[in-house]
């Protein structure tokens, strides 16, 4: 998964502590209300909706009696209704604003793991233990044409295209495949990972780009081309939750690392590159979602408590972080060149350290790229002001640096 090495600290996150609110642990959550508020679903069959602000639980807790663990939750486009989909294998449909179910299906002879809304919100799909997919009518409250018999002994994921017209499904096998939702038929499949692995978790961008959390990291793929399989990052354990903010340009993963910690990170999925420092790791991560704003990150497992932070604050420090890096980077470089020409002329030796000087003071917190052009420029200039034996020095300043890019 992409990660970051450092030694500086990770802001700690606010918690809402839900010992006495849960009987059972966080399977799922969302923000609602303008992100004012936060849904959980639990597997005491549960759902809550609390203050973010305050932790202060708001009305009582939606219920339905049978229904048994609730594995998976999805909120509409709109952010009026709650789809979740629960062990009796029954797809629910509840209103955000009250706490009684609209309607109930059931879908499927086992438990329901995921659920997810068309674009147009007129559907709704869902994945099973039984190895099917369905679809649902949200108007007609009922199953629209046959359930799809999928290659995977179990669903684990079930997701969307943004234009709604294909479904991609995930399980208990190494494959991916594409479903056409008109004829229900597959359009093609991709295996991800080794045949001894699973893809746990499907993560669909709006540019046609799609993330896999597999049984040993992540990778990603396109949805309509045979592109090369690429692994983002080193190998780790099984990935346990993925989720992409609401403009698509930042995304957070949860995974074992070698070490069987949690890890959550946190990354870019335009450039594949890693935002910021892994978060720290509460025991039993289980589920993640990002506010409307961008603003918030929650996630929640085993432990029933809802850890939140507030992203700008993190990148406000990550930049910091990643100046005095940059920093640190030239003034290392500096060092080594000038050690290099003080048995030479002292001119070119005097002019090298000012203009170094100039770019340390005048540049802290500029981007990497902006630095490399700097000590490029710098190096031009001494190549065409000094004798030619600077040329070597040269040549070794551009391998550091790009070395260290």
């Amino acid at each position: 998964m992409p990660s970051t090495s450092t030694k500086h600290r990770t802001p700690k996150p606010r918690r809402l502590d839900g010992q006495g609110i849960y009987s059972g642990a966080i399977s799922c959550l969302d923000f609602l209300d303008e992100d004012r508020r936060i849904i959980t679903c639990s597997e005491d069959g549960c759902i809550q909706v609390r203050e973010v602000d305050t932790g202060q639980v708001v009305g009582g807790p939606w219920a339905d009696a049978g229904s048994g663990a609730i594995h998976t939750m999805a909120v509409s486009p709109n952010r009026m209704s709650v789809a979740t989909g629960s062990q009796d294998g029954k797809i629910r449909l509840w209103p955000v604003a009250g706490g009684k179910a609209i309607t109930s299906k059931q879908a499927h002879s086992l438990a329901i793991l995921s659920v997810c809304w068309s674009p147009d919100e007129l559907n709704i799909a869902s994945g099973s233990e039984d190895g099917t997919a369905i679809i649902w009518d949200t108007q007609q409250a009922d199953i629209v044409g046959h359930p799809i018999r999928t290659d995977h002994p179990h669903v684990y994921v079930v997701r969307y295209s943004s234009d709604g017209e294909t479904l991609v499904t995930s399980g208990y096998n190494n494959t991916i495949t594409f479903w056409d939702v008109k004829t229900r038929e597959a359009l093609h499949f991709v295996e991800v990972c080794h045949a001894s692995q699973q893809v746990h978790h499907v993560m669909w961008t709006s540019h046609d780009r799609i993330f896999l959390g597999c049984s040993n990291g992540i990778v990603q793929t396109r949805a309509n081309t045979e592109e090369k399989i690429i692994r983002l990052g080193r190998r780790t354990g099984p990935t346990y939750a993925m989720n992409l903010s609401q403009d698509k340009l930042l995304s957070a993963a949860a995974s074992f690392d070698n070490s069987n910690t949690i890890m959550i990170s946190l990354f870019n999925p335009e450039t594949n590159q890693s935002i910021g420092r892994p978060l720290d790791r509460p025991n039993g991560f289980r589920c993640a979602a990002f506010a409307r704003n961008n603003r918030l990150l929650a996630i929640s497992g085993i432990d029933k408590t809802v850890y939140i932070w507030d992203l700008p604050t993190l990148f406000a420090e990550v930049t910091d972080s990643e100046s005095s890096s940059l920093r640190k980077m030239v003034v290392e470089v500096t060092g080594e060149v000038i050690s290099h020409l003080r048995s030479m002329s002292r001119t070119p030796a005097i002019i090298f350290r000012f203009v170094f000087g100039c770019t340390l003071i005048a540049c802290p917190s500029l981007a990497l790229w902006r630095i490399r052009f700097l000590i490029y420029f710098i190096l031009f200039c001494i190549l065409i002001t000094s004798r030619s034996y600077l040329v070597l020095i040269s040549i070794y300043v551009f391998r550091r640096v790009r070395g260290s890019g």
